[in-house]
């Protein structure tokens, strides 16, 4: 019972912890995107790289790999 308590109680430090690294993982995005359009490559291109570089994909397809099934 005191386990259960002390999770509750931390549950909101662990969702703002988490929307924490959600905020830089985003504000890194924009910065590459930023950095490659102000190196002179092409939008498409760019917004494909993009996609391909993004760091959240990997955690985006562990978490929701099993609700796909």
């Amino acid at each position: 019972m005191r386990g259960l308590l002390h999770f509750f109680l931390r549950l909101p430090v662990i969702a703002f912890r988490m929307a924490g690294m959600v905020r830089i993982t985003n504000r890194a995005k924009r910065g590459f995107k930023r950095a490659l359009l102000d190196g002179g490559l092409p939008t498409d291109v760019v917004d494909e790289l993009v996609g391909d570089f993004d760091p959240s994909a990997p955690l985006r397809e562990t978490l929701f790999r099993f609700s796909r099934k």
